[in-house]
């Protein structure tokens, strides 16, 4: 007998929320020989609060799984769909698709039970990208900009790819740490101009310093 299976909900949950607060993850297979068939199906328990890690090598599917739970939460009921919601970091730019129906594989989709249907998504792209995405066409709902002040010295050492205790680094963490205990709101042209009259560091020091112009 074919039963479904349910990630990360006990017995005790079980009986308190039924079917309820589940999402879809698809079915799982079984080989007999050469061939492969599909078969429980496999849901996954979002009434409460997991810790899950997606593994894999390129092209294994990682980014594909994230997608379908994000689908399955925005398609949740009402009444649970309004204590829980998805926040992806796309830095591969793919999950902006999401906005549109996947009639490419409705047959498909059809197969499983399932429909093409948009998906509530809000995208927020790099204000200095907004430009390059009109062009390519690409749909979004705002942009999003970091203040140089939210970035503490160890995000600037970082980005720059600098040595915490190299004389750049060490230059750059006290400029960042000073502005931070004197100011609340300074800009890249006010770290820079703390770096070039800085009176602890040499000269050579200061000019091998990252520019932020």
């Amino acid at each position: 007998m074919v039963y479904d299976i349910v990630i990360g909900r006990d017995a005790s949950d079980k009986e308190k929320f039924g079917e309820r607060g589940l999402i879809y993850l698809g079915k799982g297979y079984v080989k007999m020989g050469q061939y492969t068939s599909l078969s429980n199906k496999i849901w996954m328990d979002v009434a409460r609060s997991h810790v899950v890690l997606i593994a894999g090598k390129r092209g294994s599917g990682k980014s594909y799984s994230l997608g379908v739970i994000a689908e399955e939460l925005s398609s949740l009921p009402r009444e649970e769909a309004k204590n829980i919601s998805s926040l992806i970091f796309d830095t591969m730019g793919i999950f902006w698709t999401m906005k549109y129906k996947n009639e490419k594989d409705s047959e498909l989709l059809r197969s499983w039970g399932l429909e093409s249907k948009e998906l509530p998504v809000n995208i927020f792209v790099p204000y200095g990208k907004a430009d390059e995405y009109k062009k390519k066409k690409i749909p979004f709902d705002n942009t999003f900009a970091l203040k140089s002040s939210e970035l503490e010295a160890e995000d600037w050492i970082v980005l720059f790819n600098l040595d915490l205790t190299s004389l750049t680094g060490v230059l750059l963490e006290r400029i960042v740490t000073s502005l931070k205990e004197k100011e609340n709101n300074y800009n890249i042209k006010k770290i820079q101009e703390e770096i070039e009259k800085d009176s602890k560091s040499s000269k050579e020091t200061i000019k091998s310093a990252p520019s932020f112009s």
